[in-house]
């Protein structure tokens, strides 16, 4: 187990065979026992039908087909029709079963949702954010799928990371079992434009290090053409980014064993004074102190900046306003150690402990996630598909995709550890991290006292949840075949 999130004192209920096992097993049994009595008083007590009537009540019920409720968290008219799709083409191919497809918007997903499984009513499959995790199995809302995919004729046919990171290390290492079916990747690459680069003198797998980046960021600088190498993040979620670098420098150990964080280690701070150095010596536009996702985004695409960093979301504005020459996407690059330390999260597919018809609801599951199918899922929603064989598909062999496809399958690749699990995170996240960056951005103070401070804050709310959750792992990188990094 690698981070076992407290469950606010809950215990998680046991499963056997994809159902929830309850422990006083006297009481279901009673249960059992009224309900027959109940059941038989009822029937001696009933008008009786003729076998004619009968007969046809069971004929109608025997046609009736199972219907099921599938639940989507993050709607938008692309993704809604192509669900709407796939779910049309299920319910044609299993006259038996009827998919009904719902959904609510993500700012109102995950109430709705515990306010459906507080009740008992929730969907029979939705769409989970990976966020949810231990909320939902702790609450005992979804079940287990393992004995479902042992028998599935696609089991073997994940990706490594899939399998090994967010299947295995994720969820069987923290809870015993399988609950969730990634539905699509999306992670980071380097969108640059070619034209820059081929003037630089250098060709696109020189950008594939960070070594490279930091050069070619030099070289495409022309402030007299008003031409920067770099789109600078240094408004809010920029401090993400710089920690994408500082911990590839880091070898992506973030914490010593007793909770000291690493980053104003000597290493630490010749990582944050080098990636700031892409702002402060001029590579980047001045004003980009201030941008945010859509200013960095728009910086690319419109001539100003000539490297990027961001998601496969981008990939659709840049066909949308770029020449097709003009662009493409490298893998992330790596650090000085040969490995790719980067981030690819997802979705998940769940079956719900509401769902009285588990077996159906698999059926569907399985549908999505097959091969094709979660090809043409993906393309649709701009995601990296969870199976093998993308990286022969020219759907992500071109425009764009091919970069992040590439740097998923490399046996490299290094998911980053998380900052901690501790209740300060969110006010690290959004406050304290942009902030100090910021302020040594702006010269109000030194890196070294931007880096103690941020490392002064993380040391301090990692060891004192340490010590309130002695048995709770330290956040380790995870490579892609699910072996951490200490």
């Amino acid at each position: 187990m690698h981070y076992g999130v407290p469950y606010g004192g809950k215990q998680i209920h046991t499963y056997e065979g994809g159902k929830r096992v309850k422990k006083k097993r006297l009481l279901s049994v009673l249960l059992v026992a009224v309900m027959a009595a109940q059941t038989f008083a009822l029937a001696g007590c009933s008008d009786k039908s003729s076998p004619e009537e009968t007969k046809k009540s069971d004929e109608t019920k025997s046609k009736d087909p199972v219907e099921l409720r599938f639940h989507d968290i993050i709607p938008n008219p692309a993704r809604e029709a192509k669900f709407k799709e796939l779910v049309d083409r299920f319910n044609e191919e299993n006259p038996d079963i009827k998919v009904i497809y719902e959904s609510t918007p993500w700012d109102q997903a995950h109430n709705k949702l515990v306010t459906q499984g507080s009740a008992d009513v929730l969907p029979d499959v939705t769409i989970m954010h990976a966020s949810w995790a231990g909320e939902f199995n702790s609450a005992g809302w979804v079940i287990p799928l393992d004995d479902y995919l042992s028998d599935w004729e696609y089991k073997d046919e994940f990706i490594p990371y899939v399998s090994n990171v967010l299947m295995e290390y994720d969820q069987k290492e923290v809870y015993g079992y399988t609950f969730g079916i990634p539905d699509g990747l999306t992670t980071h690459g380097m969108y640059v434009r070619k034209d820059w680069v081929e003037a630089a003198g250098m060709k696109l797998e020189d950008l594939e290090t960070w070594d490279g980046i930091f050069e070619a960021a030099e070289k495409m600088t022309d402030p007299a053409k008003n031409q920067y190498g770099f789109a600078f993040r240094g408004a809010r979620g920029g401090a993400d980014q710089l920690g994408m670098y500082l911990l590839g420098a880091l070898n992506g150990k973030l914490y010593e064993e007793d909770g000291t964080c690493r980053i104003n280690t000597p290493e630490g701070l010749e990582a944050f004074k080098k990636y700031c150095g892409l702002y402060l010596d001029g590579n980047a536009p001045k004003d980009s102190i201030n941008w945010g996702y859509a200013e960095m985004v728009q910086g690319f695409t419109s001539g100003l900046s000539g490297i990027l960093n961001q998601t496969t979301e981008v990939v659709q504005t840049c066909k949308d306003t770029m020449e097709d020459d003009e662009w493409t996407v490298v893998p992330f690059p790596r650090s000085a150690d040969g490995n790719i330390y980067s981030k690819a999260d997802s979705f998940f597919y769940t079956i719900t402990k509401s769902s009285k018809h588990p077996d159906e609801a698999w059926k569907f599951v399985s549908f999505m996630m097959s091969p094709e199918n979660n090809r043409e899922y993906c393309e649709t929603n701009l995601y990296i598909p969870v199976m093998k064989g993308a990286e022969e598909d020219p759907r992500f062999t071109e425009g764009g995709m091919e970069g992040f496809v590439t740097a998923l399958n490399d046996e490299n690749f290094v998911r980053n550890p998380f900052y901690g699990y501790f209740p300060e995170l969110t006010e690290f996240a959004e406050t304290i991290y942009d902030s100090e960056v910021q302020k040594y951005l702006l010269g109000q103070q030194t890196a070294e006292e931007a880096v103690d401070n941020i490392s002064n804050f993380l040391t301090d709310a990692q060891q004192r949840f340490m010590e309130s959750n002695p048995d709770t792992p330290l956040p380790r990188a995870v490579k892609t075949d699910g072996t951490e990094i200490k």
